[in-house]
């Protein structure tokens, strides 16, 4: 029974886990917007962008030039490329990337995504959870989390999804 519970939790675990960064591609931190007044950040968040052709969208074009834009950093780089911006928590803008490759160009919003990090990010995140127990050796809970004591459920973060900037 244990290993089940513990081949559950695990297996959540992993959903929770959320993307995987592609490390091979060149990391391109943004500097900040000249006179822009920046929230305070903790931490950094990852955009990975790539330029694809509207012929075909599966080809990507390596080596457009893009720009990315927010109110409060530009970054200038060539795609295929990570790039990271500060985390701003609740105060993420959304951010403009632009590419061109010869005559071909386009651009895409990038709007930013509430998520958890660390813990098990609130799981279970409804319902009722019968947990390890405090020293009683009993837990019983309902909600965003119950049961045990001492555990974490993580922290909130923001997130941004990958790109693709298709050029015509």
């Amino acid at each position: 029974m244990r290993r089940l519970l513990l081949g559950l939790v695990m297996g959540l675990a992993g959903c929770a886990a959320g993307g995987v960064s592609d490390t091979s591609l060149p990391a391109v931190r943004p500097g900040p917007v000249k006179g822009a007044t920046l929230p305070p950040a903790q931490g950094e968040s990852e955009i990975v962008v790539r330029a694809v052709s509207a012929a075909a969208p599966g080809q990507e074009i390596a080596g457009a030039g893009c720009t990315a834009s927010a109110p409060y950093f530009k970054a200038d780089f060539t795609a295929p490329a990570r790039l990271l911006v500060p985390d701003f928590g609740a105060a993420a803008p959304t951010v403009t990337v632009t590419c061109q490759a010869g005559t071909a160009k386009g651009s895409a919003l990038v709007a930013p995504e509430a998520a958890w990090s660390g813990g098990l990010g609130g799981w279970p995140a409804v319902g009722v959870s019968v947990g390890t127990g405090n020293q009683s050796g009993v837990g019983v809970g309902f909600g965003w989390w119950g049961g045990g004591v001492g555990a974490s459920t993580g922290v909130p973060v923001t997130r941004y999804p990958a790109v693709r900037v298709t050029l015509q």
